[in-house]
């Protein structure tokens, strides 16, 4: 019984962390979720979405999204971080 205690209680401790750390790092992630148009419009990141209506008929408005190619703060600093060690 105490053989199967240690492993069960380990892998539930893997899967707490991998579903708690991966959404704070996305959100943090992506510097242009939540900005104003006129803010991302002058970020050179970032590109104003106008808002739209879909074919099915819903209203999207408008919102700033990352440019393609772009990469997160995070993963820059992952990076920067890796080369100098």
């Amino acid at each position: 019984m105490k053989k199967m205690i240690m492993p069960i209680s380990t892998l539930s401790a893997m899967l707490f962390l991998s579903l708690t750390s991966g959404t704070g790092l996305a959100e943090e992630g992506n510097i242009c979720k939540g900005m104003e148009q006129e803010a991302c419009s002058q970020s050179t990141a970032c590109r104003w979405i106008k808002p739209y209506k879909r074919s099915d008929g819903i209203k999207v408005a408008g919102y700033c999204r990352r440019l393609p190619g772009q990469k997160s703060q995070v993963s820059r600093d992952k990076q920067s971080s890796s080369k100098k060690g």
